[in-house]
């Protein structure tokens, strides 16, 4: 928000002697009135210290009193379920039809007259103008911040990735001195490029994850295979655990938007630096590859929760095939319903260290059968599953054949 955009609003509700506030297109405040003026609603305050923090159902009120498609001045209904008990009249601002924000002025009991409305309009223009700048300038900023993400994250040396840091640091688009984390998007499993519509959608979603973080502690970028979110671990609004809980409503929102696509999200690791970003971006990309190969409804995975899995996404994808697999198993995932169940209760046992007594209880089977489908295993696979060395490489090749597509993931095996 630039100081004459706050002159416009200031000398505004002071002509007319009434509470004023601008918002942008999206309804997110970007300057009110600095003196009150008359009656105060709940909504008002809520406003003030919420500012782009937009609730939803002030959003739905909104638009259904058509803010979006207004041309002319308009008076939402009054609404005390959100905190509107005083009446507004809504003024939309816009540059050769193009919708640039709104202008609120809070009338209570009186409307005003045609005098004030004439006032009104009449900064119309100048505050176009306005918002025009501010929102070229912004868009310039976020397009310089963007590229500077992007060398950051592929930069190929350590003094690249500290200029693009310090470039960051020095034009104000991010903090200094705090831990910083990626969370990383993927919408399928083939890396093939995004499609432009992909981009918008999920560039869009980026953005708007975005608007709930701090200023200066996010970045948002979408590269040709996936989007990410670098943000500082110190945002008080979404720093620590709470990323993972970010990451499950970005999600969800991208998976509600592309229904057909298929989106996941990995968690980098903290990274004590800006200029070391770049690892966490990694990491973020080897928990997203693993959130993938897992499945599971919360499609988040955390790089910290990877465990051996954190190992074997270090080996190279070209290096890591079927040959990696031990033979016998590769024969039972390739093996129809039956070698299905077999692989589920090889797997179980063990996940469960070979305890025989929880892997039934697991299952939901008695001992016996449990002892049958393991000799079965033995059969058919050669292993000898009362041998360490086996039940390690059988272990790993389970894992393995999970992260390179060969075993699908939890409870979504076609033949299962």
């Amino acid at each position: 928000m630039t100081s004459e955009l706050q002159r416009l609003v200031d000398a505004l509700g002071h002509k007319i002697q009434r509470n004023v506030t601008i918002d942008d297109a999206r309804m997110r405040q970007l300057a009110f009135s600095s003196h009150e003026y008359g009656p105060v609603d709940r909504l008002r305050r809520q406003s003030i210290f919420q500012q782009r923090d937009v609730r939803p159902e002030v959003l739905a009120w909104t638009r259904a009193a058509g803010a979006r498609t207004a041309v002319k001045p308009f008076r939402p209904p009054l609404d005390p379920q959100i905190g509107c008990t005083e009446q507004r009249l809504v003024v939309p601002i816009r540059r050769q039809g193009a919708l640039l924000g709104y202008v609120w002025i809070v009338e209570g009991g009186t409307g005003l007259t045609d005098t004030e409305l004439e006032t009104v309009l009449k900064t119309i223009d100048p505050l176009a103008v306005a918002l025009y700048r501010d929102q070229l300038e912004e868009e310039f900023s976020r397009s310089k911040a963007r590229e500077l993400a992007q060398e950051l994250m592929v930069a190929g040396d350590a003094a690249a990735r500290r200029h693009a840091a310090g470039e960051l640091v020095d034009a104000g688009y991010f903090v200094a001195s705090e831990p910083v984390c990626v969370v990383l998007v993927t919408l399928d499993a083939d890396g093939r490029g995004l499609s432009d519509s992909e981009r918008d959608v999920l560039g869009g979603w980026l953005d708007r994850t975005g608007r709930r973080l701090s200023d200066r502690r996010h970045v948002c970028l979408v590269r040709r295979e996936h989007g990410l979110l670098l943000l500082s671990d110190k945002d008080p609004m979404f720093g620590g655990k709470e990323k993972v809980s970010l990451a499950r409503d970005l999600v969800s929102s991208i998976l509600a938007d592309l229904p057909d696509r298929d989106p996941y999200a990995g968690i980098g690791t903290l990274a004590g630096d800006l200029a070391d970003a770049h690892s966490s971006y990694e990491t973020a990309q080897r928990a997203a590859r693993v959130a993938r190969s897992m499945g599971g409804p919360d499609r988040v995975v955390s790089h910290e929760e990877l465990g051996v899995y954190g190992l074997l996404t270090r080996i190279p994808d070209r290096e890591l095939d079927e040959t990696c697999l031990p033979p016998g198993l590769l024969r039972l995932i390739r093996s129809g319903p039956k070698g299905a169940q077999l692989v589920d209760t090889l797997e179980a046992f063990l996940e469960n260290a070979g305890d025989v007594q929880t892997t039934a209880e697991q299952l939901f089977v008695h001992r016996t059968t449990l002892y049958y489908r393991l000799q079965r295993i033995e059969e058919l696979t050669g292993a000898r599953l009362s041998d360490g060395e086996d039940r390690l490489m059988y272990h790993l090749g389970l894992k393995i054949a999970r992260l390179i597509g060969v075993r699908h993931p939890r409870g979504d095996d076609p033949e299962a």
